[in-house]
């Protein structure tokens, strides 16, 4: 039987999917991965020049680092409630120019930036970076299949992440308090009086240095909202094939939309009814390769001619 006439079942169908799922997330550079390039880099630039023109003149003029030094000879051992002073990443300013409230800053590092910022690392660890995103985007259930991908995706990013960015992990919404860390903290940390928390100690600021925590907080949210999108473009792509999968009898019903297929999944059996053969992790890198050599050579044509998937409005560009 010849390949393109092959009949699809239930096992083959599967398989299709979770062969197209790993093309998409591995194998398919796209503008998104590029613009979370350029968020990550964006994020960790405005994050230094921020700390360096706006928490380092005003805490040196507020709570000068000599001041705080010799406050904190009389500090009574690690209880926070017997201390004159602590580490503090979180701060409050409030702006002189405008009737504006005040707002908090914080150098610490969410989950959703901790995975975004290491998003690239933990796909070559084979991990589903943008995991979290998804089962928060699709209010799916967290089953216990999901806990034991997170604990291991977790683990993965301990590795692979700096040792200040561990620091700063404010990990599951808890962050470590005090001067026991294990990781370093001290790029983006300062001595405080302990005063009874961040919002305690308001700071007031005049124009260009709230300006400048503006487009720190800009690049925050800049840094989650590629990472969700590339998640979205990313999800929608392996939602579309699937529902052609789902709808097709034959391989050439998805070869139509997906050329490669038969260079990322072998058909060659004599029972159609056996599981189709995955080829060879070697074969996958010289496929791979070839891939981006084709890609390249499309990328020089002087236009592209957009092939339309009749689902959802969805194009695949030929």
């Amino acid at each position: 039987m010849e390949a393109n006439k092959l009949r699809l079942n239930q096992q083959k169908r599967q398989l299709l999917k979770r062969e197209w799922a790993s093309t998409v997330w591995n194998k398919t550079p796209m503008e998104v991965e590029d613009n979370l390039k350029l968020a990550i880099e964006n994020y960790r630039t405005v994050k230094q020049q921020t700390w360096d023109n706006v928490i380092t003149p005003i805490m040196d003029d507020k709570f000068p680092l000599e001041d705080m030094q010799v406050l904190a000879k009389y500090d009574r051992g690690s209880n926070h409630y017997r201390s004159f002073t602590e580490i503090d990443q979180c701060f409050y300013f409030k702006p002189t120019h405008t009737d504006s409230s005040e707002s908090q800053y914080k150098w610490t590092i969410s989950d959703d930036e901790m995975l975004a910022l290491y998003h690239f690392e933990l796909q070559e660890k084979g991990h589903q970076a943008t995991l979290e995103v998804e089962y928060s985007e699709t209010s799916r259930d967290r089953n216990p299949h999901y806990h034991e991908k997170t604990k291991a995706m977790e683990e993965d990013l301990s590795k692979v992440s700096t040792s200040l960015d561990r620091g700063l992990w404010n990990k599951h919404g808890y962050h470590r308090g005090g001067r026991d860390y294990s990781d370093d903290i001290s790029a983006f940390s300062r001595i405080v009086p302990n005063t009874g928390g961040c919002h305690s100690r308001t700071m007031m600021c005049g124009e260009t240095h709230w300006e400048q925590l503006k487009m720190y907080a800009k690049a925050q949210s800049s840094l989650t909202n590629a990472h969700r999108e590339l998640w979205q473009m990313k999800y929608e792509l392996v939602k579309d094939m699937n529902s052609i999968i789902d709808q097709a009898k034959f391989l050439s019903d998805v070869k139509e939309y997906w050329p490669d297929v038969q260079e990322c999944v072998s058909f060659e059996t004599s029972d159609i009814s056996r599981e189709l053969s995955i080829v060879s992790d070697d074969t996958r890198e010289r496929l791979k390769h070839s891939l981006a050599v084709r890609q390249t050579a499309r990328e020089q044509q002087p236009k592209e001619v957009e092939v339309v998937v009749p689902t959802q409005g969805f194009a695949l560009v030929n």
